[in-house]
């Protein structure tokens, strides 16, 4: 699980940048295209969210079996 959420780190610093970088754009095709980078990677963080949720509540369930 360590691996997802080091891409999960990995993702949120991603979408910090890519906002700046649209906010800083002068162009409005940058701003778009960074705007739709940022939004692809939000649905990504909250997927992996999901699954790291999901592998803890496995664990726990696992654990209360032992």
């Amino acid at each position: 699980m360590k691996d997802m959420i080091d891409h999960l780190a990995t993702l949120r610093e991603q979408i910090v940048k890519c906002e700046r970088l649209r906010d800083a754009a002068k162009s409005e095709i940058k701003r778009a295209a960074f705007d739709r980078v940022v939004t692809h990677y939000r649905v990504l963080a909250k997927e992996l969210e999901t699954a790291i949720a999901l592998e803890r509540s496995r664990g726990k369930s696992a654990g209360n079996r032992a």
